[in-house]
């Protein structure tokens, strides 16, 4: 039987999230949107399918324009998956801090919210989705520049700047932009994670 791969899937941009105004007014506003793609493949056949796209309102072009927009920046190890909302199209995860550049709070385990949902047959390894933004796994780590948000059923939670403009994967002693399709003055390809994490301690003490 041949499977027919569709795009089905419609990017939401981090609903019941919200921010301070004084964030908002930090952010700047892309004559030219960004966008956030999703594309399906049938491993089988290793065709790729449609994808859909949604836009971000904001971009930030630097370093010091996610520090600006963010309430924490942290090397965090991503613990595992708190729960899924298909219907909004988020995941959340619970994350542990292992290095806090930036914030007040105290708290070693946080929950992350991302844009995304791992589909049934992805977990089974019969569908391949490439994401401008990957879906986050246990035992990951990241540098995160986040904002503060806010679930009835949760409480207090945490997501991307930029929805991955704002999100470093570590590999290894290296960091790396998750999207390396962004062009941005953001964008970090192999820097070394401690002088990386230098930099952004940089950033935040001139700030204070």
């Amino acid at each position: 039987m041949k499977v027919i791969v569709g795009s089905i899937a419609t990017v939401v941009f981090l609903a019941g999230c919200s921010s301070a105004p004084s964030q908002l007014s930090r952010e700047k506003t892309t004559s030219t949107t960004e966008q956030i793609s999703v594309a399906r493949s049938d491993p089988k056949s290793q065709s790729v399918s449609g994808g859909s796209s949604g836009s971000l309102a904001y971009s930030y072009e630097s370093l010091e324009e996610l520090e600006a927009a963010s309430v924490v920046i942290a090397e965090v190890e991503i613990k595992d998956i708190h729960s899924e909302d298909v219907e909004k199209d988020s995941t959340l995860y619970n994350a542990a801090i292992i290095d806090l550049l930036k914030g007040n709070g105290e708290e070693k385990g946080i929950i992350l919210k991302q844009v995304g949902v791992e589909e049934a047959r992805e977990k089974t390894g019969d569908l391949t989705i490439q994401r401008d933004n990957p879906l986050m796994k246990p035992d990951e780590r990241y540098i995160l520049f986040l904002k503060a948000g806010q679930k009835a059923e949760v409480g207090p939670l945490y997501y991307v700047a930029g929805e991955y403009q704002g999100k470093f994967e570590i590999r290894g002693d290296q960091v790396f932009s998750v999207n390396q399709q962004e062009q941005t003055k953001a964008m970090v390809a192999g820097q070394d994670l401690i002088s990386f994490k230098e930099e952004i301690k940089h950033i935040v003490s001139v700030k204070q």
